[in-house]
């Protein structure tokens, strides 16, 4: 009986031997391997596939939209008799921008920072990119004002010049939630180059 247990000690020994081993043979010509991870934001949540329903897991980081734009002016015919403040008494100036009703509840509140793609027209597609320069040159949007009820999935661009409005006509736009509402945090832009994934650096 002695013997067995002690046969059973002996493989169990050559096993931790053989595992240590393994896990502590040095890299090649000495060279240490280290990891740097990076840590980003997901652009869409993991999902956990439960037994009764799929449940996110974490925030999505800068939502977007696309969205149908158009653009509006101060004028009594656009808006209602104080063309000049919008729905949250804010003045009229270029950088404001109107949301329709469906937007505005959960997805786009007031006060809300976003930025805005410029995907083209709207029927269309020509001219994506066209006002791009106008819409990056002034940077963020600010919702303060609000469309028709019968407004939906639907965005509008002050510009203080009526032939700027005519101009820009009925565009398809990408918005991205840069700030949600007034008190939200602010977050940088995913839509630059930057991608957070792992390297595997080596080092003399």
């Amino acid at each position: 009986m002695a013997f067995h247990i002690s046969g059973k000690l002996c493989v169990l020994g050559v096993v931790l031997a053989v595992l240590i081993t393994a896990f502590s043979v040095p890299a090649p010509d000495g060279v240490p391997l280290q990891v740097s991870p990076q840590v980003g934001l997901l652009e869409t949540p993991r999902v956990f596939a439960g037994e009764i329903s799929l449940e996110p897991l974490g925030p999505i980081a800068n939502p977007r939209f696309v969205l149908r734009a158009t653009a509006y002016n101060s004028l009594a015919s656009q808006t209602d008799g104080t063309p000049h403040i919008t729905a949250t008494g804010a003045r009229t100036r270029f950088g404001i921008v109107a949301v329709s009703r469906d937007m505005l509840g959960h997805d786009i509140p007031y006060g809300s920072l976003i930025r805005i793609r410029d995907l083209g027209n709207y029927y269309t597609g020509r001219g994506a990119g066209n006002y791009q320069s106008v819409l990056d040159g002034h940077g963020l949007f600010i919702v303060e004002d609000t469309m028709h009820p019968r407004k939906q999935q639907q965005v509008d661009v002050w510009f203080e010049a009526l032939s700027s409005a005519r101009s820009w006509g009925v565009r398809n736009v990408e918005v991205e939630i840069i700030r949600y509402g007034r008190d939200g945090p602010t977050l940088a832009s995913s839509w630059s180059d930057f991608e957070a994934t792992p390297q595997l650096l080596a080092a003399r």
